[in-house]
Order: structure tokens, then C-alpha cells, then sequence
């Protein structure tokens, strides 16, 4: 069955929190149609009949939890992109996901930029962990899976930056509190990325942290 393009499936049993996130998701511009579910069985329901192009799991629900329905659909359907949304970040528990085959792990309080880079870095091939989640795997070796050369020019200015990204900070965030422009703010980020030679924040992020390079 090949799946249908633009249409992405939520599970989880909070209804208000799911309904968040799904707005979250469609904010993005990028996942399509969000259709969400209360728990995994109905989920797998649902893609029996018409198979979804994204699907996205709470790892904690009634009945089959998320790891439950991430078998499930990878046994099933092993190339279907499923991500796992949690407020847990038990590394434990994310590297179970990871070893059934779960594409990503994000926090449930996932800004729409980190919502819109999985997208890109899934498609990519890539496993895709949210900022919060990068900080619990930091020095246990899977947020990345290449080897990179560390920068050793790092300005202060951007060494600053670095550690305001990864705490979770926007470019926004970080112009006003070091008050700088937004741009200039983009323009420090894009330059440290460069070094790295990552194309996305969230490979930044992972390679900073594991280097215990913000000590």
C-alpha cells in the first residue's frame, strides 16, 4: 500500500495536548492533513486502510503504548517514517525506540522549527532527536551516527550563540537577550554551522553536546 501524500497520523490520549500538537504540525506548512487518535490500536486501525505518510506516537498511552504501535508499524510497514513524542527523556526508553526502529524522539513541547527540521533530516535518512531530547543522549553516542571534525575558530561571540542554541533558545530569543539583531543573530548561526559542517541545528546541537564542547 503506498502511503498518501500529505496526510500525517497523531496518537495520543491526551486530547487537548494532542490537539496542540497537531496544530503545531499543520503551523509548519509541511505534514498535510492531521488526523489524530486516542490511543495506538486505533492508529493502526486507520493505517490499515489508508496508510499515512507521517505517523507520530505518544510513548506513554493506554492499551498499546507508543513502543507497542511503533512494532507494530514497523513490522508492518518498515519504511513508514514514525516518530515518538514524549515528555520522558529516559535514555533508556529512547534508545528502545531507537533499536524498533522509531526515525525520531521529540519532547512534546517541540517548537514548530524542530516539527519542520525532522521533516527534512527524516527525509534525509537521518534520526531526528528535538533539542531537549539531544541534551538527555549527550556522550551515549547515537544522536549521530558520522564522525565530524570539531572547530577550533569559534569566535567568543559564537561559542556564546552556541550554547543559547543548544538551550533551546530561537534566533529571536537569543538577539534579545544578548541584544543583537535577529540577522545578525542568523548570520553567527549559519557561520558556526559552516565549521561544523552540519546542515541542520539539531546535528549541531548533537555534535556540541556530545564533545562536552559547552562545559
Amino acid at each position: 500500500m503506498a502511503p498518501n501524500i500529505q496526510l500525517t497520523y497523531l496518537a495520543d490520549d491526551h486530547r487537548i495536548v494532542a490537539g496542540g500538537i497537531a496544530a503545531l504540525l499543520r503551523e509548519t506548512g509541511l505534514y498535510g492533513e492531521v488526523q489524530i487518535f486516542t490511543d495506538g490500536k486505533s492508529l493502526w486501525n486507520a493505517c490499515m486502510a489508508r496508510l499515512p505518510q507521517w505517523v507520530f506516537l505518544d510513548y506513554e498511552m493506554p492499551g498499546w503504548s507508543g513502543l507497542d504501535t511503533l512494532q507494530q508499524l514497523k513490522t508492518a510497514y518498515p519504511h513508514l517514517p514514525v516518530l515518538i513524542l514524549s515528555m520522558n527523556t529516559e535514555k533508556s526508553i529512547i534508545e528502545t525506540c531507537m533499536a524498533h526502529g522509531a526515525n525520531g524522539y521529540l519532547s512534546k513541547d517541540s517548537a514548530p522549527d524542530e516539527l519542520a527540521e525532522a521533516l527534512q533530516e527524516v527525509q534525509r535518512g537521518e534520526v531526528y532527536f528535538s533539542r531537549a531530547v539531544l541534551k538527555a543522549l549527550a556522550g551515549i553516542g547515537i544522536a549521530t551516527r558520522a564522525s565530524h571534525g570539531l572547530p577550533a575558530n569559534l569566535s567568543a561571540r559564537e561559542t556564546e550563540i552556541l550554547k543559547l542554541i543548544c538551550d533551546g533558545l530561537s534566533p529571536k530569543e537569543i538577539a534579545d537577550k544578548l541584544f543583537l539583531s535577529k540577522r545578525t543573530v542568523d548570520t553567527h548561526k549559519n557561520n558556526i554551522m559552516q565549521k561544523f559542517d552540519v546542515g541542520s541545528v539539531g546535528k549541531l546541537i548533537s555534535i556540541a553536546l556530545q564533545n562536552n564542547m559547552l562545559k
